[in-house]
This record gives C-alpha cells, structure tokens and sequence, in this order.
C-alpha cells in the first residue's frame, strides 16, 4: 500500500469515527467529546503504522514509541473524559453552538469532519517514525529524555491548575500564578508542544525524517492562533476581567519565563 493510500484509508476511518461522534453530540447536545475522540484516533492510528512497520525496523525503537504513544494516547483521553462526562458543554463549542442557531447541527458535522482530517495530521508523523530503520544513537535517547521531562511537566501544570481550581472559596475571577503556571500563561500547552517535537529527534535518521520539523510550527498555530490559547484566553478575560489582564502583562503567553514588571509595579 502506498502512502498516499494508507492516509486515503485513514482519513476515511477517521471520518467515520467523528461521525459517529457527531451523532453522539447531537443527542447529548454536547460537542465536548470532540476532543476524547480526536485523542483516541491519533492514538489508533499512531500505534497502527508502528504496528506496520517494516521488518528491518529497529525493534527497540518500535516498542519505545508504541509505549510512549499509548501513554500519552490514554492520559490524553482520559484527562478530557474525566473533564466533559457529565459536566456542561466546553464554553468554546458552547460559543460556536449559540454562533451558529439554526444551522449548528450541520455546522458541527462538518466541524466533527476538520476533526478528522486533524486526527490524520497529527498521526502521520507515526508513518515516518515506523520507517527509520537504523539503530538507536544518542540522537534518540535524548528524544525519549525530551518526552519524560516534557510529560512530567505537562502533568505538573495539569495538576497544580486542578489543586488551583479545588480551593476553598476560590472565585471564577481568582488566577492561578503559582507552580509553572508563575512563569507561563499556558505551561501544559507549552509542555505538550514540547513533547511532540521529541518526536523528531527519534526521527532524525528516518529517510523522510526532516518533514518532522514541520511539527512545531504546525502545532504553534494550533496553539496559539487556532483551537487554544485564543479561546482560553477570552474566556478567562470575561471571568477574570483586570486580574487577567494583570496576568497576561506580567506572564509569557507559552514559553515558561521571569515574569515582567507593571508600569504601575509587581502584581
């Protein structure tokens, strides 16, 4: 099968599988499972091309990125099933639902559909990886090292943004500013990012490897033009009003830094 072939098949599972979580969205009326899904098929499809790999590929290597894969794949599923299952739906596609009115059925069909074709994206990386098929170097096990600290540092943003959120009478309008959370405005999607781009270190011998550093860039945009950092940030200014601004003065958008004076001083 040829490249071309393999992603032609897996936009059509993909597709499938958004679909029926379209349907699912539109009986619960709750788009937020969008994301659980879109985790589980790059997750699928990821582990499916190390899974296929040829048979002169480093088998080391092999089980290493299957292994890293599926934990990120069910930490990834199971933090944002834990997030939508019975709870209201997330405000962004609460957003589009009210932006949307009578059309938002067919609006979110499609929506579920770019879904589909991100899952595809996003896994494609794994077809490169599964065919490096030299022995492990240095190169490699300074990726596996990228990935441990940037998924300890993913789970450490996560979990001081959750004791944050459990506070005794905190309010919509506190912000968090301790932990990572002091040095960025967004240290898990930092991290996250980071993670990813460890990827093309375990894919820098690969015959097509150098197409690996198209990762960072594309997931920049996602970050911060596309599907993240606008809509968190919006919301958290409706909520917080001036101590986000006072936030968002003083703190890196992404990339964990000292934190900037005021005009007026410190906050």
């Amino acid at each position: 099968m040829s490249t071309t072939e393999l992603l032609l098949n897996s936009l059509f599972a993909a597709s499938i599988l958004m679909g029926i979580g379209w349907l699912h969205a539109t009986k619960v009326r709750n788009a937020s499972y969008v994301d659980v899904l879109w985790g589980i098929g790059v997750g699928a499809l990821g582990l499916y091309y190390l899974a296929t790999a040829p048979q002169n590929a480093n088998p080391i290597r092999m089980d290493i990125l299957k292994t890293m894969l599926t934990i990120w794949t069910l930490r990834y599923t199971f933090h944002l099933l834990i997030r939508s299952w019975n709870h209201p739906e997330d405000a962004r596609y609460a957003y589009f639902r009210n932006w949307m009115g009578k059309h938002q059925n067919w609006g979110f069909f499609l929506f579920f559909q770019i879904q589909a074709t991100w899952i595809v994206m996003f896994a494609s990386p794994f077809i490169i990886l599964a065919n490096n098929t030299t022995s492990m170097a240095v190169i490699d096990y300074a990726g596996v090292a990228l990935w441990a600290l940037s998924f300890a540092g993913l789970n450490i943003a996560d979990f001081q943004l959750a004791n944050f959120k459990n506070q005794p009478g905190r309010t919509r309008a506190d912000v968090c500013t301790t932990g990572l959370w002091k040095y960025s405005r967004h240290p898990n999607y930092f991290f996250e990012w980071l993670l990813w781009c460890s990827y093309i270190l375990l894919g820098w011998n690969a015959l097509n490897g150098p197409y690996l550093w198209l990762i960072p860039p594309i997931l920049l945009f996602f970050l911060l033009k596309l599907t993240g950092i606008p809509f968190v940030e919006a919301r958290k200014l409706e909520s917080s009003g001036e101590n986000y601004r006072r936030y968002i003065e003083t703190t890196s958008v992404f990339i964990p830094w000292f934190r900037k004076e005021r005009e007026s001083g410190n906050i």
